[in-house]
């Protein structure tokens, strides 16, 4: 961490009227304290509600709604995942959370994968008005804007993308990975959304009811849905049923 960590900066910036929760993740103890004691500093409704040193648990609580923060803010450097996989794994699940990627290293080395990875803002660690800039619009789920000479080099920026178009993007990558659908699992997907039952389907594509079962849960698998819902939601906005 830079020595400008230390000094804690008047960003200007509106209070929110509820708070803003926050996780931190950096692979460094003692710069997972400093930082949090930052940006607890930052402003009256900056909350951070957990802290820890590995991605894969800050990816496993971003996930989990019971611990989910607005704003994740981790580190781009880490031992056990890079921050741009954090990124990555998070946003192609869900737009939920806002991401804000913080680095003591050059910020043109991590910029181009953190637009691809979905985060909201690429910060130094030593740019005390630029996190908190970046925690407040990543909390409204929108991309941190350009700096003074409208660069956007890590403060968002042209790239940088709101949360729901990022994460549409990204689940659209991994569709594309697992597979396009069956006929028969995108015919199943659209007698469902018609309203038929299980074993009426199965009446109607001539097979049997584990079989509608099976379809159904290929369907899933390859859109990456939480349900069959979930499912047959992602195939409308796709206009595939």
């Amino acid at each position: 961490m830079g020595n400008g960590m230390g000094i804690v900066a008047d960003t200007g910036e509106e209070k929110a009227s509820a708070p803003i929760r926050i996780g931190l993740v950096d692979n460094d103890p003692y710069a997972v304290k400093v930082l949090q004691t930052m940006i607890e500093r930052m402003a009256s409704d900056f909350r951070v509600v957990w802290t820890c040193d590995l991605g894969a648990v800050a990816i496993s609580r971003c996930l989990n709604p019971a611990k989910r923060p607005d704003v994740l803010v981790t580190d781009m450097s880490m031992g056990d995942v890079s921050g741009t996989e954090v990124c990555r794994a998070i946003r192609a699940k869900t737009p939920e959370v806002g991401l804000v990627g913080v680095t003591s290293y050059s910020l043109a080395s991590f910029r181009d994968e953190a637009v691809r990875c979905g985060a909201q803002a690429l910060v130094a660690k030593t740019d005390l008005s630029g996190i908190a800039r970046g925690i407040r619009c990543a909390a409204r789920g929108m991309p941190m804007d350009g700096d003074a000479e409208g660069n956007g080099v890590g403060r968002g920026g042209a790239g940088f993308m709101d949360a729901i178009s990022a994460h549409m993007l990204l689940e659209d990558a991994g569709y594309a990975v697992r597979g396009a659908l069956s006929a028969k699992e995108r015919e199943t997907l659209r007698l469902y959304a018609e309203g038929l039952t299980t074993r009426e389907i199965a009446v109607r594509l001539g097979v049997s009811a584990a079989t509608v079962a099976t379809f159904e849960r290929r369907a899933c698998a390859k859109l990456g849905a939480r349900s069959r819902a979930h499912a047959i939601s992602i195939c409308v906005r796709r206009h595939e049923i």
